[in-house]
């Protein structure tokens, strides 16, 4: 099950890993659309996460709209999310792989777009220290 999963351990703390990855995501043509701190989200529901966690959302539109055209199923995919967490004292960053999800549609040409799209996550989230 980890081949599903693109995950790097960095030396940046949550926050700044967050911010290095909007920069970088950049960089390969994404945008970022939200920043969601789910621990700050969570207390404000009243309810207490002691990791930190923070999702980084993140769309090339060109790739959007090739997908979205080959099947409308995908908006429930979109966008790329990229998730930064505390865990045992570490910095991890990770996401699901584009064409794991996108796979299971079962459309070659959705999985050729899939595979680019996992290419730029790993060069994103490799791009951390």
């Amino acid at each position: 099950m980890q081949e599903h999963f693109i995950r790097k351990e960095t030396s940046l703390g949550v926050k700044e890993a967050a911010e290095k990855i909007s920069v970088v995501a950049k960089e390969h043509g994404f945008g970022t659309l939200n920043t969601l701190d789910l621990q700050a989200i969570m207390a404000g529901k009243g309810v207490e996460y002691a990791e930190a966690a923070t999702v980084v959302e993140v769309c090339r539109p060109a790739d959007a709209k090739k997908v979205l055209e080959l099947d409308q199923r995908v908006a429930a995919f979109l966008p790329c999310r990229i998730a930064v967490s505390t865990q045992g004292g570490k910095t991890i960053a990770h996401t699901i792989k584009p064409s794991a999800m996108i796979g299971m549609l079962g459309n070659i040409e959705l999985a050729k777009v899939a595979c680019e799209i996992d290419e730029a996550m790993e060069k994103i989230i490799n791009a951390l220290p």
